[in-house]
Protein backbone atom coordinates (compact mmCIF):
# COMPACT_ATOMS: atom_id res chain seq x y z
CA UNK A 1 0.00 0.00 0.00
CA UNK A 2 2.88 2.03 0.80
CA UNK A 3 4.42 1.50 -2.37
CA UNK A 4 1.36 2.12 -3.94
CA UNK A 5 0.77 5.84 -2.47
CA UNK A 6 4.87 6.31 -2.94
CA UNK A 7 4.15 5.98 -7.02
CA UNK A 8 1.34 8.22 -7.25
CA UNK A 9 2.96 10.95 -5.46
CA UNK A 10 6.33 10.27 -7.97
CA UNK A 11 3.14 10.27 -10.62
CA UNK A 12 1.98 13.65 -9.49
CA UNK A 13 4.85 15.28 -8.98
CA UNK A 14 6.53 14.49 -12.47
CA UNK A 15 2.88 15.62 -14.16
CA UNK A 16 3.42 18.88 -12.29
CA UNK A 17 6.96 19.05 -13.28
CA UNK A 18 6.07 18.60 -16.82
CA UNK A 19 3.40 21.28 -17.20
CA UNK A 20 5.51 23.79 -15.64
CA UNK A 21 8.63 22.84 -18.06
CA UNK A 22 5.76 23.19 -20.92
CA UNK A 23 4.61 27.13 -19.27
CA UNK A 24 8.21 28.17 -19.90
CA UNK A 25 8.90 26.74 -22.93
CA UNK A 26 6.20 28.35 -24.64
CA UNK A 27 5.91 32.63 -24.84
CA UNK A 28 2.86 34.39 -24.06
CA UNK A 29 0.76 34.54 -27.06
CA UNK A 30 0.28 38.35 -27.38
CA UNK A 31 3.95 39.33 -27.04
CA UNK A 32 4.82 36.74 -30.08
CA UNK A 33 5.80 38.93 -33.05
CA UNK A 34 6.15 36.73 -35.87
CA UNK A 35 8.56 37.93 -38.60
CA UNK A 36 8.87 36.77 -42.36
CA UNK A 37 12.42 36.95 -43.51
CA UNK A 38 15.71 35.28 -44.14
CA UNK A 39 18.46 34.55 -41.87
CA UNK A 40 21.25 33.73 -44.20
CA UNK A 41 20.49 36.87 -46.09
CA UNK A 42 20.01 38.89 -42.13
CA UNK A 43 16.66 40.61 -41.72
CA UNK A 44 15.47 43.36 -39.81
CA UNK A 45 13.20 42.69 -37.10
CA UNK A 46 10.19 44.81 -35.76
CA UNK A 47 12.02 46.51 -33.09
CA UNK A 48 15.07 47.54 -35.49
CA UNK A 49 17.30 44.71 -34.61
CA UNK A 50 18.78 42.46 -36.84
CA UNK A 51 19.42 38.49 -37.16
CA UNK A 52 21.51 36.79 -39.43
CA UNK A 53 22.15 32.78 -39.39
CA UNK A 54 22.67 29.79 -42.01
CA UNK A 55 21.16 27.14 -39.78
CA UNK A 56 22.28 23.24 -40.36
CA UNK A 57 20.47 20.50 -39.29
CA UNK A 58 23.89 18.31 -38.51
CA UNK A 59 26.40 21.00 -37.47
CA UNK A 60 26.82 23.60 -35.30
CA UNK A 61 26.50 27.40 -36.62
CA UNK A 62 26.73 30.81 -35.19
CA UNK A 63 23.73 33.62 -34.36
CA UNK A 64 24.14 37.00 -34.18
CA UNK A 65 21.99 39.80 -33.39
CA UNK A 66 23.10 43.18 -34.40
CA UNK A 67 20.76 47.05 -33.46
CA UNK A 68 19.72 45.89 -30.51
CA UNK A 69 18.14 49.02 -28.53
CA UNK A 70 20.87 49.66 -25.92
CA UNK A 71 18.31 49.37 -22.73
CA UNK A 72 18.06 44.95 -23.93
CA UNK A 73 19.99 43.28 -20.99
CA UNK A 74 19.13 40.04 -21.64
CA UNK A 75 18.53 38.15 -25.21
CA UNK A 76 17.86 34.23 -26.08
CA UNK A 77 16.80 31.70 -28.64
CA UNK A 78 15.09 28.93 -29.13
CA UNK A 79 13.68 26.32 -31.76
CA UNK A 80 10.46 24.12 -32.33
CA UNK A 81 8.55 23.12 -34.96
CA UNK A 82 5.18 23.87 -36.05
CA UNK A 83 2.84 20.99 -33.82
CA UNK A 84 6.12 19.05 -32.73
CA UNK A 85 8.03 19.76 -29.08
CA UNK A 86 11.62 19.86 -29.64
CA UNK A 87 12.45 19.75 -26.21
CA UNK A 88 14.52 22.10 -24.07
CA UNK A 89 16.69 24.10 -25.95
CA UNK A 90 17.26 27.61 -25.37
CA UNK A 91 20.20 29.16 -25.81
CA UNK A 92 21.62 32.60 -24.56
CA UNK A 93 23.35 35.44 -26.78
CA UNK A 94 26.18 37.09 -25.09
CA UNK A 95 26.58 41.03 -25.52
CA UNK A 96 29.90 41.48 -27.27
CA UNK A 97 32.50 44.31 -27.30
CA UNK A 98 31.02 45.77 -30.24
CA UNK A 99 27.66 45.58 -28.77
CA UNK A 100 26.07 42.75 -31.49
CA UNK A 101 25.13 39.58 -29.22
CA UNK A 102 26.32 36.10 -30.28
CA UNK A 103 25.14 32.77 -29.66
CA UNK A 104 28.05 30.65 -30.53
CA UNK A 105 28.40 26.68 -31.94
CA UNK A 106 24.80 26.29 -31.30
CA UNK A 107 22.87 23.06 -32.41
CA UNK A 108 19.48 22.60 -33.90
CA UNK A 109 17.35 20.04 -31.92
CA UNK A 110 16.97 16.61 -34.02
CA UNK A 111 13.59 16.32 -35.70
CA UNK A 112 13.11 12.83 -36.04
CA UNK A 113 10.22 13.12 -38.61
CA UNK A 114 13.09 14.56 -40.72
CA UNK A 115 11.64 17.89 -41.64
CA UNK A 116 13.57 21.20 -42.18
CA UNK A 117 11.12 23.42 -41.65
CA UNK A 118 11.86 25.26 -38.00
CA UNK A 119 10.77 28.43 -35.87
CA UNK A 120 13.09 30.30 -34.06
CA UNK A 121 11.65 32.39 -30.93
CA UNK A 122 14.31 35.40 -30.05
CA UNK A 123 13.37 36.52 -26.73
CA UNK A 124 15.21 40.61 -26.78
CA UNK A 125 14.12 41.92 -23.43
CA UNK A 126 10.69 41.31 -22.67
CA UNK A 127 9.85 40.90 -26.56
CA UNK A 128 9.39 37.82 -28.46
CA UNK A 129 9.87 37.60 -32.36
CA UNK A 130 9.47 33.97 -34.28
CA UNK A 131 11.53 33.70 -37.36
CA UNK A 132 10.71 30.51 -39.65
CA UNK A 133 13.52 28.95 -41.88
CA UNK A 134 14.61 25.99 -43.43
CA UNK A 135 17.54 24.05 -41.77
CA UNK A 136 20.00 22.99 -44.88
Amino acid sequence: MLLVIAALLLLASGHFTVRQWRAGQQPAAETVVQTVCDPNQGCTLPDGSRIRFAAARHRPFDITLENVPPQVQQAEVSFSMDSMDMGFNRFPLKRQADGSWLAAQIRLPVCTDRRDGYLADFRIGSQVFQVAFQAE
